[in-house]
């Protein structure tokens, strides 16, 4: 059960840095971040291994940004040329679903666990 639990664990890590990306996805010079599992030595299970910010060339788009015109004093629009997020929405839906289906396995794996135990408990008394 121990190894399933951990499982569980990192794959919500993985869907909360999933979400936060797919939150991001309209935020300027935004980097996504992937996670890397690794299986744990001590016990079998899943761990996180590391988040890691990745470095995405995102095009360039046009944006504007407030300036403050010295000679009138007052705040003025001016297009300026910004990195657009780095996140790829396809490429978030799919880390979505596998840790989805991956987490879903998982409570299959606790859920079966615990029926045994139920029915070895009622097999005893």
């Amino acid at each position: 059960m121990d190894t399933a639990l951990s499982a569980l664990n990192a794959f919500s890590v993985g869907m909360a840095v999933t979400a936060n990306n797919v939150a991001n996805v309209n935020t300027e010079e935004f980097n996504p971040s992937r996670v890397t599992y690794e299986e744990r030595p001590d016990s079998g299970g899943v761990a996180v291994q590391e988040i890691r910010e990745m470095d995405v060339q995102a095009p360039l788009v046009e944006t504007q940004r407030p300036e403050l015109n010295e000679s009138s004093g007052l705040m003025e629009q001016t297009s300026v040329m910004v990195e657009a997020s780095g996140t790829d929405i396809v490429t978030e839906t799919v880390d979505m679903i596998m840790n989805q289906r991956a987490f879903e396995a998982n409570a299959v794996v606790i859920r079966s666990q615990e029926e045994m135990i139920g029915k070895f408990m009622d097999e005893m008394v």
